[in-house]
């Protein structure tokens, strides 16, 4: 009955010449009722592809009726077959009736009022019936959605009835509220759809009739009228601290929020941050008090942690129990669920509002596995009578508590696991919080930017990124035994800022790593990495003290071959975020380029991003008229013809270039001069002048260094008159600097 026909046959000679057209007063056929069972697929209805719609055209047939009768055409039958008729116009009616039958709602045999026509007729009328109509004008639809509110339906009754979204018809409502006038000129398209939307994210008509009448025809377009109407307000969506509160809360505390319906980001606006820090402050109290009563010793609440703040505490490290029974089956089904997701971005048939759903399903899948291995960590009763808790909220948004940390400025007994001596060095864990590489404090205001990729690739990306700085630092001794150093000394003078990405305990990231670039295990460098350290253990002795006793025996050299090692199997940079990470500063001091370990292709990128992100790579890295030529094929293709493009040209994904901006001053030179001590802010007019004066001179500084240059060969006993100030960065050789000058004294 529901057969597939993929092509119109041919009209028989033997049924004669078509009929001339009737006349306009001339019905085209035969209006009969038919029962159901007797309506089958036509040969001759014009419309081959695939049908879409069915159900959401039966819901409409069981709320209002069949409104258009069916076309029909008598089917070629044996004698003693009952007749049949082929539907050559209204086929996907016919399916919804059937939709209709199985849900019980209509009969087999009910009675459908057709249009008999000839076999002749057919194709004349099924095209006619296809191509001679118009769509509804977006302005008629809205204000018929807002004639069927106004009787009394409901939006999901509408989005039922038509066979459309709740959000669609809300956003036909909200563009029936606009002024009458635009709407006018909206119906006569002198106003486009997307204007039409940002007028309507003002809900006052002589700010919306303001916004268009006023305005010069240039600056009519849909993003300006958007920035006129949110100029002073704050965005949901680049504070965190709104994110956590949510539109609702802060709309019961009597906060204006302002709403875009039309944004696939579900875009908003504010205007009070200080209520929006109230209401924040009470929500956060109820968890720290709820949170304390878990025995902690202290619940600290700070909305915005940054490394500064950071360093004001020292945490304590628990041991980790071992899953339950339930949690590995409820991470291995996340790990699972993930992996599917992964798998349905990849489809070429993912929709960009289905890859994003998506994406926010996976980012939630992703904050439970968090939360369960979280929730593995185990305090002594000990470590919690002189420890506590921070309750704050993380960079998108999301509420984060840190558990078992130890504030610097008390007395109080330490933990176990937390260092005991008298310098306050932090001996446990690394911070739970991602480092950026910048010293510089989060701004409850400053946009936490989401880049381009989802964060199972970012994930997968930083992975690579890790396993390269581990191999290379591997390789590299000197740069291993320097970076080890430098944790010991951020350690030492500044606890908590993120300054490095080496881990001091040592942790093997390898499973982490592989967990999250599965594809390593077959990479023949990382594989010889691992097995090179392994092979120690066959060298070792694996008594305690017969390994230092062995250990001193060794040669720097080898020590330092071993220490390069493991230093490199401690890097740890995998994040979710694409913040600029201080592993950047190692890689440069490796020299290394990633471009050399790692390359965009189907399986290492490009399948698991959207098309238009294949086509903004492949127009900064070959050119524009690539990328655009790419958006019209389908994704498979688009994909591989990306890896193709692509693979000469050594293109890393941003972050993996970004450098570290702001990297942090952890103290200055002792006996340093602190001009800047007395007055922190000491007037910047005074500093451009000098800085001015400088420029000017700059010319001569030149020629005068090209003098000295030419003097090299000299005894060089003079000095210039100008010597450095001791609170900039300035470099010192070792003839210059003895042995533990300059260093930052104790705390």
């Amino acid at each position: 009955m529901n057969a597939v026909i993929t092509e119109i046959p041919a009209l028989s000679h033997d049924a004669g010449v078509p009929p001339a057209p009737p006349e306009a007063h001339q019905q085209a056929g035969e209006e009969r009722l038919i029962p159901l069972k007797r309506l089958v697929a036509s040969p001759f209805n014009v419309r081959r592809r695939k049908r879409t719609g069915i159900s959401a055209l039966a819901n409409n047939i069981a709320a209002v009726g069949l409104l258009q009768n069916l076309v029909v055409h008598p089917m070629k039958v044996g004698a003693k077959r009952a007749q049949t008729f082929g539907v050559a116009a209204g086929e996907t009616r016919r399916l919804a009736l059937l939709e209709l039958v199985d849900r019980g709602l209509t009969a087999p045999d009910a009675e459908v009022r057709c249009l008999v026509v000839s076999a002749e007729a057919a194709v004349l009328i099924s095209t006619s019936e296809n191509e001679m109509r118009e769509p509804m004008h977006p302005a008629d639809q809205c204000e018929a959605y807002r004639v069927l509110v106004d009787a009394g339906r409901t939006i999901a009754e509408i989005a039922l009835i038509y066979g459309t979204s709740e959000t669609l018809v809300r956003q036909r409502l909200k563009l029936a509220r606009v002024s009458p006038k635009l709407v006018d000129l909206f119906r006569e398209d002198k106003i486009r759809l997307d204007q039409m939307q940002a007028l309507a994210l003002s809900d006052r008509h002589a700010e919306q009739e303001r916004a268009w009448f006023e305005a010069q025809p240039y600056d009519r377009d849909a993003h300006t009228i958007r920035r006129k109407f949110v100029a002073g307000e704050r965005d949901f969506r680049s504070n965190r601290v709104a994110r956590f509160v949510g539109m609702d809360a802060y709309e019961a505390a009597g906060g204006f929020v302002r709403r875009d319906l039309f944004s696939h980001e579900g875009a908003a606006w504010y205007t009070d941050q200080a209520l929006m820090e109230r209401v924040a402050a009470e929500q956060l109290a109820a968890i720290a008090a709820k949170v304390q009563a878990d025995g902690w010793d202290w619940v600290e609440v700070i909305p915005v942690l940054d490394y500064t703040a950071q360093a004001s505490f020292l945490r304590v490290v628990p041991t980790v129990a071992e899953p339950s029974a339930e949690q590995c089956e409820e991470m291995d089904a996340i790990q699972a669920r993930l992996r599917a997701i992964a798998a349905e971005q990849a489809d070429d048939d993912t929709d960009d509002e289905t890859y994003e759903r998506l994406e926010e399903e996976a980012t939630a899948l992703g904050v439970r596995h968090a939360a369960i291995e979280d929730s593995l960590a185990v305090y002594t009763p000990l470590q919690m009578a002189g420890a506590g808790a921070i309750v704050t909220i993380d960079h998108d948004g999301t509420l984060e508590i840190l558990r078992g940390w130890t504030r610097r400025a008390d007395p109080a007994s330490r933990g176990e696991g937390e260092s005991t001596d008298g310098d306050d060095m932090e001996v446990g864990s690394a911070p739970q919080r991602p480092h950026t590489g910048s010293g510089a404090p989060a701004s409850p205001d400053a946009p936490d930017a989401k880049g381009p990729h989802s964060r199972a690739l970012t994930l997968r990306l930083n992975a690579r990124r890790t396993a390269s700085a581990g191999m290379a630092l591997a390789r590299n001794p000197h740069v291993a035994l320097a970076a080890l150093v430098h944790r010991f000394l951020i350690m030492d003078y500044a606890p908590g800022s993120g300054g490095s990405a080496i881990d001091i305990q040592l942790h093997n990231h390898t499973g982490e790593i592989e967990r999250n670039a599965p594809e390593l295990a077959d990479d023949l460098p990382y594989r010889l990495a691992n097995e090179q350290r392994a092979a120690w253990a066959g060298t070792v002795p694996h008594d305690t003290d017969a390994l230092l006793a062995w250990c001193v025996d060794q040669t720097d050299e080898r020590l330092l071959l071993i220490l390069a090692q493991y230093v490199g199997a401690s890097v740890d940079s995998i994040t979710g975020d694409e913040d600029a990470h201080c592993v950047n500063a190692l890689t440069s001091a490796l020299n290394l380029d990633l471009a050399d370990d790692w390359k965009a292709t189907r399986a290492s990128y490009f399948d698991h991003v959207p098309k238009a992100r294949i086509a903004e790579v492949v127009t900064a890295a070959v050119s524009p008229a690539e990328g655009m030529r790419l958006l019209k094929l389908k994704k498979a293709e688009a994909a591989a013809e990306a890896e193709r493009l692509v693979s000469a040209t050594r293109w890393l994904p941003e972050h993996f270039a970004l450098a570290e901006t702001r990297p942090k001053s952890l103290w200055r030179l002792a006996g340093a001069s602190s001009d800047r001590d007395d007055d922190g802010d000491q007037d910047q007019d005074q500093d451009q002048d000098q800085d001015q004066d400088q420029d000017q001179d700059q010319d001569q500084d030149q020629d005068q260094d090209q003098d000295q240059d030419q003097d090299q060969d000299g005894a060089r006993s003079e000095v210039t008159d100008e010597q450095p100030r001791a609170d900039q960065d300035t470099t010192y050789d070792d003839a210059t600097v003895a042995e533990g000058e300059g260093m930052p004294p104790r705390d």
